[in-house]
């Protein structure tokens, strides 16, 4: 316990001289602050990297990288420690960066802490490697998938780090070279399309986990696996790609479906893959119906035509994440609660498409009085219908394809619940869009829409609801109810 509290003190004194020191950079060498803030993120995430190596407990610096989190949080919001965060735009870059460790080394430390050794490493140098190159060059290739600019430079950098750090770690675990070059390669495309979907620091986060999971995966199952996995992986690129050539996708879109692809197709396996398949392929063809009518209530509703990252994750993100909880703690229920995720974004998104092309006004969930068509929490009966019968299938498909060796099987009650859960949520979202979901007026036209920006790129006024609680987090909202709903089923019911 001594050897650990002395080394601990030792990590702590060297990563204060090394905030110091970024400080001190900073304000000597004007114009370098993006410089010091990478010099911090290389040097912490190397010293954190090998703490396994010399701490034998991982929770005093758990402890400590909880502290860290909370104060990189309140710097951050105060706009202190500059050199450490950045000037020209506000990032939470430094808060993820420990909570990352955090959740490492609470599934690694202690049963594969390579993983987590390998993890940071790719978070403090391929990470850092690519921001450096891709903003150091004089005429980078930019491109955009998420909000922030990314360079076709840079994110070559990020692979190729990561490629090697990955091949160098499993090298010296004693693995064959076919299967590092393998590995490796499957870890850094998956880590390279996380930091180019990244926003406002979150490839601090979703860099190390994702690789983390990737690794695990590979290095905790046989070879048969791994080749079943590396085919969901590229039939999530195939799925990801021709959804973007045929517009059904956004840039951001595809790739935040490929990661989530990944996930489902590769671990998930067939059970889990056929319902989001169903859920996307019909979705995706019922919006290209009724195109005309459609563009009509583009003014209205925040968002339309191709599906955008945000988009993917409020309806396949709640089913991801199950996935990946039920890979670390297997139980029949999670099975259950994945179905039911995805009856609820299929029960929304076909009682909005179907829902539009009715040739009468919705009326209000909360009034009962007619609304104009494209209102938030306008409902119908064709598009309550059309809530039903897609909320249906997807049970029907998961009653199906439940994992025949699993005690979940989704039998007639359990099918009922999900189609009732999918249905219940559905209207929910509804209701939520109608009362909580922010409204905004445009200045030019005075309509009410859902738009932040209206006529001529204009900036909307905020008049109702809760200004952050938009479309896509009121499908978030409404997924998460149906698999508590169907939860607490599955337990009183039992």
């Amino acid at each position: 316990m001594t050897h650990d509290l002395t080394n601990l003190l030792l990590l702590l004194a060297a990563l204060i001289v090394l905030l110091a020191l970024s400080e001190l950079l900073r304000r000597r060498f004007h114009g370098t602050e993006e410089f010091s803030r990478k010099f911090v993120h290389m040097f912490t995430g190397v010293l954190v990297a090998v703490s396994p190596f010399f701490l034998k407990s991982r929770w005093p610096i758990i402890a400590v990288a909880l502290i860290f989190a909370a104060f990189d949080y309140y710097s951050v919001r105060r706009g202190w420690l500059k050199g450490m965060h950045g000037l020209h735009r506000r990032t939470y870059g430094t808060v993820y960066y420990p909570i990352s460790f955090v959740i490492l080394a609470l599934l690694f430390w202690e049963s594969h802490p390579l993983i987590l050794i390998t993890a940071m490493l790719l978070l403090a140098i391929s990470d850092a490697a690519a921001a450096l190159v891709g903003e150091n060059l004089s005429a980078p290739r930019i491109y955009h998938i998420g909000p922030d600019k990314k360079s076709v430079e840079g994110s070559t950098a990020m692979f190729l780090t990561s490629l090697a750090i990955v091949a160098v770690v499993l090298l010296l675990s004693g693995r064959p070279a076919m299967e590092v070059l393998w590995f490796s390669a499957l870890a850094a495309f998956f880590a390279t399309v996380c930091e180019a979907l990244s926003y406002q620091g979150s490839d601090n986060l979703t860099v190390p986990l994702g690789a983390a999971l990737v690794l695990h995966y590979l290095l905790t199952h046989s070879q048969t696996d791994a080749a079943i996995f590396t085919l969901g992986v590229a039939m999530a690129a195939a799925v990801a790609l021709l959804s973007f050539r045929l517009k059904f996708l956004s840039a951001s879109g595809s790739a935040a479906t490929f990661i989530l692809g990944t996930i489902v197709f590769g671990i998930g396996r067939w059970p889990y893959t056929l319902p989001i398949l169903t859920f996307f392929i019909l979705s995706s063809l019922l919006s290209k119906m009724g195109k005309k009518r459609k563009q009509k209530l583009a003014g209205m509703i925040e968002k339309g035509g191709a599906r955008d990252a945000w988009q993917v994750i409020a309806n396949g993100g709640p089913g991801g994440l199950i996935v990946i909880l039920a890979y670390i703690w297997p139980h029949p229920v999670w099975f259950l609660l994945y179905a039911a995720s995805l009856a609820a974004a299929t029960a929304d998104t076909w009682g909005t498409e179907i829902g539009t092309l009715s040739r009468t006004d919705p009326r209000s969930i909360v009034t009962f009085k007619p609304v104009p068509a494209g209102t938030s929490g306008g409902i119908s009966l064709i598009g309550t219908l059309g809530s039903a019968l897609g909320s249906l299938i997807l049970a029907g498909v998961s009653w199906l394809v439940t994992p025949q060796n699993s005690p979940a099987v989704v039998g007639l009650r359990e099918f009922i619940i999900i189609f009732a859960a999918g249905v219940a949520a559905s209207l929910i979202d509804s209701l939520l869009g109608a009362t909580l979901q922010a409204k905004f007026r445009c200045p030019v036209c005075s309509k009410v829409t859902e738009k932040s920006h209206h006529c001529l790129g204009k900036k909307t006024e905020f008049v109702e609801g809760i200004a952050w609680m938009n479309n896509d987090r009121v499908n978030m909202a409404a997924a998460a109810f149906a698999i508590i709903l169907v939860y607490f089923s599955s337990i009183w019911l039992v």
